[in-house]
């Protein structure tokens, strides 16, 4: 792995404190996004198949659309993240009077998301282990198709995978978060207290919102 990738991943400090001197830049950024958007499109393959092995051979065409569709909303996920936060993190530092262009802010946010490509393949790998196996009977109407449905919820909310999965990837947020507070003290020239707040409010937000859907599942 390239030695700044190191550095960002394990001494975010003096990784922005670096780029700090030189002018912003969004192509490694762009690219980190990019990387979890193919990701976030290889993982919808083991549902997609699910989906396809469900319908009719009459409607075999219409499986296809969806699985286009669904890897391609997928794979904008990887952009739409980047710009989400990015914006968010901007807006919540102007309450601290933060100072710094919306570029910088976008490059050290993108930069924040190297963790999330590790993450995406670990969960990519558990959404196959669970999926992967499942015994897809022969449907032949609506009904059969729901009640299997039913079932697959079931199993996506109570497998241990599911649960690991879902702990992982609260993980690999609050790593990204650890980047992104070290990213927006530099980029916004906040405190490390002010830093802080500006990431920890809305990602302590969303890690709430994923605790809960796991408790739900416990």
């Amino acid at each position: 792995m390239d030695t700044g990738f190191l550095r960002v991943l394990l001494d975010p400090g003096r990784f922005f404190e670096a780029r700090m001197q030189e002018k912003p830049s969004l192509k490694i950024p762009a690219l980190i996004a990019l990387v979890i958007g193919l990701i976030g499109a290889v993982s919808t393959i083991p549902m997609t198949d699910i989906t396809m092995a469900m319908l009719p051979a009459d409607m075999q065409g219409l499986g296809v659309i969806m699985m286009v569709i669904s890897a391609g909303v997928a794979f904008i996920g990887g952009f739409l993240a980047w710009i989400i936060y990015g914006f968010v993190f901007h807006i919540v530092s102007m309450i601290f009077k933060g100072q710094g262009d919306l570029e910088r802010t976008m490059e050290f946010t993108g930069y924040g998301l190297l963790p999330q490509v590790f993450g995406g393949i670990i969960g990519t790998y558990f959404s196959y282990q669970l999926l992967s196996g499942l015994n897809i009977p022969p449907m032949t109407n609506p009904e059969q198709m729901v009640e299997f449905s039913e079932n697959l919820m079931t199993i996506l909310t109570t497998d241990p995978l599911a649960r690991i999965a879902g702990i992982v990837g609260i993980l690999f947020m609050i790593w990204s978060a650890n980047i992104w507070i070290f990213g927006m003290k530099y980029a916004r020239n906040l405190s490390t207290r002010d830093a802080v707040l500006t990431v920890g409010i809305p990602v302590g937000l969303y890690i709430l919102y994923m605790l809960i859907t796991l408790a739900g599942w416990l």
